[in-house]
């Protein structure tokens, strides 16, 4: 064996054992903790920061690997324990619009919004805004997702972004987290990319922004759309953003090359605050909806 082909399988491996390394070290540390994810509380241990370059994907026996696709090296992570109380999936959810595809399966998704004003309030308050989609069990979630607060593994008093897949079976992996400032564009994108009998694989992301790129393969089918703001720990009317709405835009829902027939429902919100979503404009391109702060 040359010395070349010695030299990259040890990098490869010394790469691998810090990698499990920091990650039990990060289990440890954290096994008493919960973190606040864009689904719900979660137990900590079960939270998991997905490295860059890495690929999750849901084993046949319902266990996740994550792994780098180009080395092969991978890290299997434990079947997460049943909550006690299984979750409310959207018990955040403060407002947002919705639609559910009943037809042909929906290969890309794309909504385009500016990173609003910081809060004129900080008081330990988690908002996240964004675009998902849940496949028709509900059990499940993926996200680029917009962030404000410190949500127990991440975050502070700014906006930063990160890509989520979390199940209601206590359980959420994410992507590093990168700061944003406010006014910055952001395109919230998911495609399908691959359907297997084994499941299905999708990238979720923010465009022009590559430590947000999360591939999930082997999960369901995804067929609820939403454009949601999900807040926690809001106290008063400013531990919202300092504006009077931002406009989720550009939301484009694509079957194969063609538009999908999207027809958008809205959930009212908080009345004190006037914090609602109203549709701009219906269906699958082009199609744009306010959330009012």
């Amino acid at each position: 064996m040359s010395l070349k082909i010695i030299s990259y399988h040890l990098a490869a491996g010394i790469a691998l054992l810090s990698l499990s390394s920091a990650l039990k070290a990060q289990d440890d540390s954290q096994k008493s903790k919960q973190v606040l994810t864009p689904w719900g509380y979660r137990d900590s241990a079960n939270v998991h920061e997905v490295a860059e370059g890495y690929e999750l994907t849901r084993m046949p026996d319902g266990h996740m690997r994550m792994e780098n696709p180009t080395t092969g090296d991978h890290v299997d992570f434990a079947k997460a324990p049943a909550l006690a109380v299984k979750p409310l999936p959207d018990s955040g959810w403060q407002t947002y619009a919705s639609w559910y595809n009943s037809g042909d399966v929906a290969t890309s998704y794309t909504t385009t919004f500016k990173v609003p004003a910081l809060p004129s309030n900080d008081d330990g308050q988690i908002l996240y805004q964004f675009n998902g989609i849940e496949p028709a069990s509900y059990d499940s979630i993926i996200q680029p997702v917009l962030q404000y607060g410190n949500n127990g593994a991440f975050g502070g008093s700014y906006w930063c972004v990160a890509s989520w897949y979390v199940t209601s079976s206590n359980e959420a992996f994410y992507t590093k987290y990168v700061k944003v400032k406010p006014g910055k564009s952001l395109t919230g994108k998911m495609t399908l990319t691959a359907q297997k009998s084994s499941g299905d694989t999708y990238v979720i992301e923010f465009e022009g922004i590559s430590k947000s790129k999360l591939t999930m393969k082997g999960i369901e089918e995804m067929v609820w759309f939403a454009e949601t703001l999900e807040v926690y720990n809001v106290d008063v009317c400013a531990d919202y953003p300092n504006q009077a709405f931002l406009e989720m835009s550009k939301i484009d829902i694509k079957i194969k090359s063609k538009t999908a027939p999207a027809s958008w429902v809205t959930q009212a919100g908080d009345p004190a605050c006037g914090v609602q979503t109203t549709i701009v404009t219906q269906g699958g391109k082009n199609a744009a909806v306010d959330i009012y702060y």
